[in-house]
């Protein structure tokens, strides 16, 4: 299943990468059609939807990475203590989550690829160039339109789907792919983003659950069986005694 997961988003990348540098007009071509789309009355009554569903978008990832940052807490500084997730799971969220929409989205390719949004460019009314999707070198200045960071939070629902109970698993992940694909459309009839930024989007964020979950539970250097507690243990046991260490220097009358 990991393997074909890899060969499925490798293939679906380069077959986007070839297919939109070789006509780079075809994201133009959908951008448009959803302007079109967006500006008919019929639709008015998805946008106060999709508006509520974007302000729900953080919570929703909050909610899902609480529980794993507590769960690590609880490991590092009551190591009996019974969490929600296991460290493993709660590290692979994390990582996950900090790795792909985190660091690789928004702080290396949203601020570095300067590719300008779709109600940005002049063929739109704005006053930018359109760049295709494999050139950096456009004129946006930050927050730009590679990649998709909604569709990229929202594909990454597919990490926690993937810890579910084996019997509700295929279900899970089945309702994270149906939400990554709708956040896609939303930002597509929204005007944010062209279609390239959200197929990437997924693309990328996928890799990196692929890479991150075989980095803790499939590969050969994957850590064993409570390895990841003892760690978070003696991390916990320093800082506790750092700190007991800090309040008797502080609790010493000055000399």
């Amino acid at each position: 299943m990991a393997r074909a997961t890899f060969i499925i988003l490798a293939v679906l990348g380069v077959a986007t990468g070839v297919v939109f540098a070789a006509d780079p007009a075809l994201d133009l071509e959908v951008a448009a059609y959803f302007r079109d789309v967006a500006a008919r009355p019929q639709v008015a009554w998805l946008f106060p939807i999709i508006t509520v569903v974007r302000d729900l978008g953080p919570l929703v990832i909050l909610a899902t990475i609480g529980p794993a940052s507590a769960s690590l807490a609880v490991k590092a500084f009551r190591p009996k203590g019974r969490t929600l997730v296991s460290s493993r799971g709660a590290l692979f969220l994390i990582l996950s989550l900090v790795i792909g929409p985190g660091l690789l989205v928004n702080g290396v390719l949203k601020e570095g690829w300067g590719r300008a949004r779709p109600g940005m460019v002049t063929e739109f009314g704005g006053d930018y160039a359109f760049t295709p999707w494999w050139d950096p070198r456009g004129t946006c200045d930050s927050n730009c339109s590679f990649v998709s960071g909604e569709t990229s939070a929202a594909v990454w629902m597919t990490a926690p789907a993937m810890l579910a109970p084996p019997p509700w698993r295929a279900a899970a992940l089945g309702a994270a792919l149906v939400y990554g694909v709708a956040m896609a459309m939303m930002r597509l009839l929204a005007g944010g983003h062209f279609l390239s930024d959200v197929i990437f989007a997924g693309i990328f964020t996928g890799l990196v659950i692929w890479a991150v979950h075989g980095a803790l539970y499939r590969w050969p250097f994957h850590p064993e069986d409570g390895a990841i507690d003892r760690t978070l243990e003696r991390i916990g046991g320093g800082i506790t005694r750092w700190f007991r260490g800090t309040a008797r220097c502080d609790d010493q009358p000055p000399v």
